[in-house]
């Protein structure tokens, strides 16, 4: 168990983050078609979170489109998408799971999870009802190196805690992501193959 224990804080040490490609050529598609028809914004950043790799691992990448520098932070996903993968998606109320899709970033506030961003759902099937939903971007403590080895001491992981569909980053990067994504930047979620939507 030590061995095992020992292991794998290397490896989440050594962790750079990774995004799928695929990931990638979806999410830059999916803006530049919104951008297409509502011309007149100028993002200064495109997030994108890869579903498909388990929650432990950096799997959100924040692109300035400026500059085409990467930032990698660890995401979580809903409490009722899964447990290590998120594998199950909705758009409903209540259901407690990550949404998919294209969001425009919105307002900072300060709410009960602290420093935080509004989101704008811009797909009515996937992700229309956020604002109702209230899905936003906030940090949490159970997005962190502590919490993942926790779970792994607790036989129940490796992988962070789930949020109720916000994006959930660790308290140590809200700063840098809020003032990365700025107003008007747009974070895509992307589900890999083989996942469900409901």
């Amino acid at each position: 168990m030590l061995v095992l224990f020992s292991q794998c804080t290397v490896a989440l040490l050594r962790d750079e983050g990774h995004v799928s490609e695929a990931a990638m050529k979806e999410a830059s598609a999916a803006m530049n078609d919104y951008l297409r028809k509502v011309p007149d914004q100028s993002p200064a950043a495109l997030a994108v979170v890869d579903y498909s790799r388990p929650s432990f691992l950096k799997r959100m990448v924040i692109v300035d489109l400026g500059t085409g520098q990467q930032s990698f932070y660890r995401v979580a996903h809903g409490k009722k998408s899964g447990e290590l993968y998120a594998v199950r998606f909705s758009n409903t109320p209540e259901s407690n799971m990550s949404s998919l899709g294209l969001y425009r970033v919105a307002r900072s506030y300060s709410g009960d999870h602290g420093l935080a961003r509004r989101l704008e759902g811009l797909d009515s099937l996937q992700n229309g009802n956020a604002a109702m939903r209230d899905i936003v971007v906030h940090s949490a403590d159970y997005v962190s190196l502590p919490f993942i080895l926790l779970n792994l001491v607790t036989f129940n992981g490796p992988r962070i805690g789930r949020s109720n569909g916000c994006f959930v980053v660790s308290r140590d990067d809200i700063s840098a992501v809020e003032r990365q994504l700025g107003q008007g930047g747009f974070i895509y979620a992307w589900k890999g193959p083989g996942r469900t939507r409901k």
